[in-house]
């Protein structure tokens, strides 16, 4: 070739190169996309159901929800306008009463005087079922006979706080206490101040039988600032059967009517009964029925504040 032959211009050798690196991304580009439309689509993975767990199909995904059922799926029924606590005392005399006892399936509270023939076994029925177990404590009264080992308006103030704990200690488990007859002693603030500070130091709860207008536990317990509660109403009070005209029937059902009407007006109402055949043939009766009327039964305790 001669030295006078002629050069490409170099603007025409850059063309061409553009040119060639144009169709290389051309191509590479066609077959890149070419490859991935036939690669087939990834799915993700199906969930595993739990060991005996039966897989959810699609119709029980579309099942509707249960209307008007809570969250937790727990039956609610309508909210009750009272509450009425129960408690039987005297109990522990009489081994009859235990089997009755046992049939009533309502929240109560059993009150066991210590030192009876049968205290224990009250004390496991209670364990048993639930209940709220209590020491029945024998207290003076102002007319008739008193108890066996009663607290009196006599005594020391030693000799009652010793007393006091004995009791409680005869009742492994209780939780409250409530005073037998004691309608003298309990209107004695000093015998009542001594019985309540060792009642408050074992951890139990007061409730006040309210044997006479005068006693001054539920005062003194506040004072103290303890737990303490009031009974509303005796179920089978001896001088209502005696002076109402059906008998022991007739007081019954007023005394109930009573109760419910007191829960109903107050929203909480403590009511105690004895462990007669008569009185829990009619609670047996009676407590399954509260809601009707807008009520439930509790423990006794559930009313402490």
């Amino acid at each position: 070739m001669s030295r006078g032959a002629s050069r490409p211009a170099p603007g025409a050798a850059r063309r061409v190169v553009f040119l060639f690196f144009a169709v290389f991304i051309g191509v590479a580009g066609y077959w890149y996309c070419s490859r991935r439309a036939e690669r087939p689509r990834e799915t993700r993975p199906t969930a595993t159901p739990a060991p005996g767990r039966k897989p959810s199909t699609a119709a029980d995904r579309s099942a509707p929800r249960p209307s008007g059922v809570p969250a937790d799926f727990e039956a609610a029924g309508p909210p009750a306008r009272g509450l009425i606590a129960v408690v039987v005392d005297d109990v522990g005399y009489e081994e009859a009463a235990l089997p009755l006892l046992a049939r009533l399936e309502a929240p109560l509270a059993l009150s066991v005087l210590p030192g009876t023939p049968h205290a224990a076994e009250a004390a496991a029925l209670a364990r048993r079922k639930g209940w709220d177990l209590m020491v029945h404590l024998p207290m003076e009264p102002e007319f008739g006979k008193a108890e066996q080992g009663s607290i009196g308006a006599a005594d020391g103030d030693a000799a009652i706080r010793a007393r006091v704990a004995a009791a409680i200690d005869a009742i492994p488990g209780a939780t409250g206490l409530n005073n037998h007859q004691g309608s003298k002693a309990t209107a004695d603030p000093r015998v009542m101040r001594n019985v309540l500070t060792v009642v408050k130091a074992r951890g139990l709860f007061f409730l006040d039988s309210r044997t006479t207008p005068a006693t001054a536990g539920e005062r003194l317990a506040r004072e103290l600032k303890m737990p303490v509660l009031a009974r509303d109403v005796f179920l089978d009070d001896a001088a209502a059967e005696a002076s109402d005209p059906a008998g022991g029937p007739g007081a019954l059902e007023v005394a109930w009517d009573r109760t419910v009407a007191l829960a109903a007006k107050n929203g909480r109402c403590v009511v105690i009964a004895h462990p007669h055949r008569e009185s829990v043939e009619f609670l047996l009766r009676q407590l399954p029925a509260l809601g009707s009327h807008g009520l439930r039964a509790v423990r006794v305790a559930e009313l402490l504040d």
